[in-house]
């Protein structure tokens, strides 16, 4: 888990040139120009840092771009910072359609290759900075550290260390990450 802050030196006017004309109204692209569904496509496709810099000051965008994350297809393979996924569940709270959520969770760092030692120290950096991150992005975490768990062989005292340290985690286990909503067909085999 790469642990800095998201306060980088963007400057807003490198963007507000691709910031067409927005439309209350219409389908999800009639309601944007196609240069702002390109750059919020490419901010997407990137580690989400300069998308939620742009979202604060642009909110009438955050509906779009949550739904813009249903076609998601990660073309550049860039994780997602874990602290602007946080942020921008925050934004978006009441946006949260499952093919959202779980594309954006796609697009976090992968954790089931971690050897036990590097997952003890991506859980210690998960509970020293829990405070800092969505309770959606912490249950995602927990359930991969438990698959992480189930397909090792570690050693059981390992394990114990582990799931003790997971009950100090504060999730929000409501979500429901499986496929079975209208978007279940929107699911990308090759991203997983």
């Amino acid at each position: 888990m790469h642990i800095n802050t998201m306060e980088e030196n963007y400057k807003l006017e490198n963007y507000e040139r691709f910031l067409g004309e927005f439309k209350e109204h219409g389908s999800h692209w009639d309601k944007i120009e196609k240069r702002t569904a390109t750059l919020f496509q490419v901010l997407i496709d990137g580690d989400l840092k300069e998308l939620v810099f742009v979202l604060k000051y642009y909110p009438k965008y955050i509906e779009i771009v949550c739904d813009h994350f249903r076609y998601l297809y990660n073309y550049s393979g860039v994780d997602a910072d874990i602290f602007a996924a946080s942020k921008l569940l925050e934004l978006s709270e009441g946006y949260h359609q499952k093919q959202f959520v779980r594309n954006l969770v796609r697009k976090l760092e992968k954790i089931d290759e971690l050897d036990i030692s590097s997952l003890n120290k991506f859980l210690d950096n998960l509970l020293q900075n829990q405070i800092k991150l969505h309770p959606i992005i912490l249950n995602f975490y927990k359930n991969e550290i438990k698959r992480n768990i189930e397909n090792n062989t570690y050693h059981k005292l390992q394990i114990k260390v582990i799931e003790k340290n997971l009950s100090k985690l504060v999730v929000d286990d409501s979500f429901d990450f499986s496929a079975n909503d209208r978007d279940a067909n929107l699911d990308i085999p090759y991203m997983d």
